[in-house]
């Protein structure tokens, strides 16, 4: 057994990055909402198809620009 597995016996492992693919790999319980490590994950080249997706996401959800998420978008 490793460290990480010895923590996770005893506390919640939760992952404090920006990076999904260190995420995916530890397999954390929860991960964090910090926005700047949100904001910097988001400005990676191998995130832009997210980003791309939530745009467009919102756009279809708020068509009508009077709404507060029609606003946003």
């Amino acid at each position: 057994m490793n460290e990480l597995d010895g923590i996770k016996q005893f506390t919640t492992v939760v992952a404090d990055s920006g990076d999904i693919e260190s995420i995916r790999h530890y397999h954390p319980q929860d991960a964090t909402t910090n926005p700047s490590l949100l904001l910097k994950a988001a400005g990676l080249s191998q995130y832009e198809h997210l980003i791309d997706d939530a745009i467009a996401w919102g756009k279809k959800k708020w068509q009508d620009p009077g709404t507060t998420g029609g606003r946003s978008v």
